[in-house]
């Protein structure tokens, strides 16, 4: 059995945690995010953002690191094999890879799709903070299959989507069967793309190149047609 050390760890590694980040605060803050920081390495599903209540008051890239992953252990990715079927879902560069990769992604722990949705939604916010490339494209990723997965309207609370449901609710999005739904992941993926793709290094070489080419000529101001190019390029390729 992994440790609860062991398994926080591992979390961290996957989302490619950057220590520079947790001492960019006041010594004071850096205290707190250390304390917070500690807890959350002994925490588990269900009590990892009780470690947030340390930070609270503080709103810095350090401290927004930590409660994007508080989040992240709360929706019950605290083994790393949960990340690992999903990276290696993208071992080829395919749709059907990245639909498999979404389907592990999608948040399901809430007792409700729209509750799951809201937590997607603050996780995302919380990673997008953070500033730290390989969680904002985690945090988007998994803003952008939840989306999808609440509208494929398969929940069941506890279980994830298929890459099917994945598949469908592309098709329906590109239907017009919620447009809100398609700028919202447009919104989410030009932010991020913005942050882990186009500047310095990469945060991951199989999304930034399924991006760059899926926005070829397309107005990244315009988050309606970011979502419609990218959706398109996962439903074509």
């Amino acid at each position: 059995m992994i440790s609860g050390f062991n398994k926080k760890a591992a979390l961290l590694l996957a989302l490619s945690l950057s220590s520079s980040m947790l001492i960019s605060c006041s010594e004071k803050d850096a205290d707190k995010v250390g304390e917070a920081q500690l807890c959350l390495d002994k925490a588990t599903q269900g009590t990892a953002n009780t470690c947030m209540e340390k930070i609270a008051s503080i709103d810095t890239p350090a401290a927004n690191l930590l409660r994007c992953s508080a989040n992240f252990i709360d929706e019950g990715f605290t083994q790393p094999s949960r990340f690992k079927s999903a990276f290696d879902a993208l071992s080829t560069n395919s749709s059907s890879n990245t639909q498999a990769f979404m389907s592990v992604l999608a948040f399901s722990s809430k007792s409700s799709s729209a509750d799951n949705q809201t937590y997607a939604d603050q996780t995302y916010s919380y990673c997008s903070k953070s500033e730290a490339k390989g969680f904002m494209l985690l945090g988007s990723m998994a803003e952008a299959a939840t989306t999808l997965s609440v509208l494929a309207g398969s929940f069941t609370s506890g279980t994830q989507p298929s890459s099917t449901d994945i598949t469908n609710a592309i098709n329906a999005a590109l239907g017009g069967g919620n447009p809100a739904a398609v700028t919202a992941i447009g919104a989410a993926v030009t932010t991020t793309y913005a942050a882990s793709c186009q500047t310095g290094q990469q945060a991951n070489t199989t999304l930034c190149d399924q991006f760059n080419t899926a926005l070829s000529g397309v107005d990244t101001s315009d988050a309606s047609a970011v979502g419609n190019a990218v959706l398109n390029y996962w439903k074509n390729h």
